[in-house]
């Protein structure tokens, strides 16, 4: 007798050096202050004492990130800025930058019925939009707090959305979606980071092409891909 179908497909994608080929966090910054306020382009020596600091590991991704999108975007920014912001990035960055492998991989996971969901340290007010634009189903993405008019401040939500924290986000969306049998699972990343999320998942691809990402996928028995090739 064959084994039963899972009741629930997932497939779970990171966004930055995955889905898209260039990392987004500090893209989306200068590009939004060069639309939006080109006057604070004359804060990039700041910026980059910041990266620098982060770089020497003087401080985490949770101070840095809320930092650097103060000093480029403000102390807060409208729904209607930042809605019009992220659609407008998203159709700048999603025709250019979705490597070959990774389009016919996503095609292929919802051509086989599996529910796409985007998982990524990502600020969600703009990754959410590359998201729609790519047509997945859901995301879970870094949250940003509101202020009583619904502005997004630079403060975080919660926790920055990544390695353990974002298989803690992941964990709670299956809980609520991935509901009534069994579920298989993908999982796409190009970063050892995701390791936790790769431990839900049935299928592990660890994204790139470099010997040392094929010796360390050979060694926690996740499988490689390179997406600018093809699905395999």
């Amino acid at each position: 007798m064959s084994e039963a179908a899972p009741a629930s497909r997932i497939a779970i994608y990171d966004l930055d050096r995955t889905v898209l080929r260039k990392p987004t966090f500090t893209l989306f910054l200068l590009w939004a202050a060069w639309k939006g306020a080109p006057g604070r382009l004359l804060l990039l020596p700041a910026l980059a004492a910041l990266m620098i600091g982060y770089a020497l590991r003087l401080y985490g991704r949770d101070r840095f990130k809320p930092a650097a999108i103060r000093l480029m975007l403000g102390p807060h920014l409208s729904p209607a800025r930042a809605a019009d912001l992220a659609a407008r990035f998203a159709a700048w960055r999603v025709p250019r930058d979705v490597p070959p492998g990774a389009a016919a991989c996503i095609a292929r996971d919802r051509a086989e019925g599996y529910r796409l969901l985007m998982a990524t340290a990502a600020p969600e007010f703009y990754a959410g939009a590359i998201a729609e634009a790519l047509d997945f189903d859901a995301i879970v993405a870094t949250r940003h707090r509101r202020d009583g008019d619904g502005n997004w401040l630079p403060l975080l939500d919660g926790e920055n959305c990544y390695g353990a924290e974002k298989a803690r986000r992941v964990t709670e969306w299956l809980g609520t979606n991935a509901t009534g049998g069994a579920v298989h699972i993908r999982a796409y990343s190009d970063h050892p980071s995701d390791a936790p999320t790769f431990a839900l998942a049935n299928e592990s691809w660890l994204i790139g092409r470099s010997r040392k990402l094929v010796s360390l996928a050979a060694q926690q028995g996740w499988r490689t891909l390179d997406f600018e090739i093809g699905p395999g």
